[in-house]
């Protein structure tokens, strides 16, 4: 930052010399209030607060569900998408116009499967949260040309199966839309339109669709849309059974699955324990954001569409996961290089951590040479889209001695969203002191440099302005390429690359991020690490910065 520059120099030799990793990790009590030491799965169970209200009716679906038939125990790490479908009786799309909600894309919520998949420190990082554009089609876009589609910057298509429970209601033109459009390299997910009221006709339409599907293999999840009149007068607990039913019995086949539907639907129809465990696709149009607070994965923003290779209107999405990875677990193996990154160890030895890694025990972290830890407050434009495990970790970690910076996940397209996502980033952090810098965590490349130059310069210098000491995140290629220099001079750099001795990033930088698939006693699963090459907690005292 601007001021950290600055300052650095007047201070570094008081508050830096001599300086060795930072001790005294407090040995205190561990709250029982916390998220203790819990299974990945658990997670998700713990993602939405749970509503006491519900406890009874989840029971009674739990228990409809079993007695009607073979209900899978097991339990996925889904994330959300959705497409949209159309009835067969009629061209007309039957979405259902939701109140304008000012919610969060809760698109962090929803994963960890990444964690293991890892071959180690020389994994090359794979990108979870992508932002991709994708379509969802029928056979009322007729005869498309996949090619032209491919070369429009489509990335993912969403292909009706089908609808209702007979093999004759199969969509005519599936098995060409399939065909072509993977023949296209655009990778492909189905959905299959429910007309059912039972959780028997549910059970009838899983088998009917894996019939159709089975010899195809996709990269994107298998969606159950549910969106008929006559299923909204159902009761919350008859359409979670009915959910359920198809969901699982796709995902017992070997199928990743999900459930579409309007914002309105979701948020009032189904229970949030059904929701957590599948993929979840949002239908709702012409708003910022959909009105539905959970966790999803995709987004249909739109019904008009425009797109090279189809005439007339398309149904329109946006995708946040990298499904494809998900799925496949396809990733570039191939080792360069294997270090012992003992080559600086840096005056502090950290780690980052998010959502993603659940309940963390912090008084066990403590104990293991973890002196600072940078935690993710949230995502996003909106408040409301801080990270849900932001509060206790910041909280815990601190009481067990470890001190905490914080990272916001950017989805800025332009200098303006960034500074709605610096002053998103205020409010979720102003009551806190921070002995770390707060940064912005910059992943897409596919921005010009003047782009993301505007954006970290932004997000920097306001939360500059509001007195703390900020930088910039990214990957080595990143910051040598897509960031001017003037910009990254002027702020703290925390640049992650992994699989060598040392960054290959051309500039200055406190922090390196050299593992992202690490263990740490307290975390469950893999977590990143980081060396600090800057006393930071002496600079925010010394400069009253960040609270201090």
């Amino acid at each position: 930052m601007k001021l950290s520059k600055r300052i650095l120099s007047a201070i570094l030799s008081a508050v830096c010399a001599g300086s060795a990793a930072f001790s005294g990790i407090a040995a205190t009590t561990f709250a029982e209030n916390t998220a203790e030491s819990v299974s990945l799965t658990d997670i998700y169970d713990n993602i939405n607060t749970a509503e006491s209200k519900e406890a009874d009716a989840n029971a009674a679906v739990t228990t409809t569900a079993q007695t009607t038939g073979a209900v899978s125990t097991t339990e996925t790490t889904v994330s959300s998408t959705t497409t949209v479908s159309v009835t067969d009786t009629t061209t007309a799309k039957a979405v259902t116009t939701t109140t304008v909600l000012s919610k969060p894309l809760n698109v962090f919520d929803i994963y960890d499967a990444y964690q293991n998949r890892s071959n180690g420190d020389t994994q090359p990082e794979i990108p979870i949260y992508v932002k991709t554009n994708g379509i969802d089609v029928s056979q009322w876009q007729g005869d498309i040309n996949w090619s032209e589609v491919s070369r429009s910057g489509i990335d993912f298509a969403i292909i009706r199966a089908g609808y209702g429970k007979e093999l004759d209601q199969k969509d005519t033109r599936f098995d060409q839309n399939v065909t072509s459009a993977q023949a296209a390299g655009i990778n492909c997910g189905v959905y299959w339109y429910s007309y059912a009221l039972t959780v028997e006709a549910a059970y009838q339409e899983a088998e009917t669709c894996y019939q159709i599907i089975k010899n195809y293999d996709f990269t994107y999840p298998v969606y159950f849309d549910m969106e008929e009149r006559a299923q909204e007068s159902l009761s919350t607990a008859e359409v979670s059974a009915i959910i359920e039913a198809f969901c699982s019995t796709l995902q017992a086949k070997g199928y990743y699955a999900g459930i579409y539907s309007y914002a309105n639907f979701l948020s009032t129809k189904v229970y949030s324990n059904v929701l957590n465990k599948y993929a979840v696709w949002v239908a709702h149009y012409g708003v910022d954001a959909p009105g539905f607070s959970g966790s999803y994965g995709m987004w249909q923003y739109g019904s008009t569409g425009r797109v090279n290779g189809i005439e007339g209107d398309v149904d329109t999405d946006y995708g946040y996961i990298n499904y494809p990875y998900l799925i496949t677990g396809n990733v570039d193996s191939s080792v360069t290089e294997n270090p012992n990154y003992s080559v600086d160890t840096g005056l502090a030895q950290g780690i980052d951590v998010s959502l993603l890694q659940g309940g963390i025990n912090w008084n066990h972290v403590a104990t293991t040479g973890v002196d600072f830890a940078i935690i993710r407050a949230g995502y996003g434009k909106l408040a409301s889209q801080k990270d849900k495990y932001f509060d206790n970790n910041i909280k815990y970690a601190s009481e067990a001695g470890i001190k905490c910076g914080v990272y916001w996940y950017s989805y800025a397209a332009n200098a303006d969203d960034a500074r709605r996502e610096a002053e998103a980033c205020y409010e979720v952090i102003k009551n806190y002191k921070l002995d770390y810098p707060v940064y912005i965590d910059l992943e897409d490349s596919s921005l010009s440099q003047s782009d993301l130059t505007a954006i970290a310069n932004a997000f920097c210098s306001t939360l500059e302005a509001k007195g703390y000491y900020v930088g910039v995140m990214g990957s080595s290629t990143l910051l040598n390429s897509k960031l001017d220099s003037s910009v990254l001079a002027n702020y703290d750099v925390w640049v992650k690359q992994y699989g060598v001795k040392r960054p290959v990033y051309k500039g200055t930088f406190g922090i390196w991020r050299y593992s992202n698939s690490s263990s740490v006693f307290g975390v469950n699963g893999k977590v990143n690490r980081n060396y600090a090459y800057y006393d930071y907690p002496g600079i925010m005292r010394e400069a009253h910065l960040n609270g201090y």
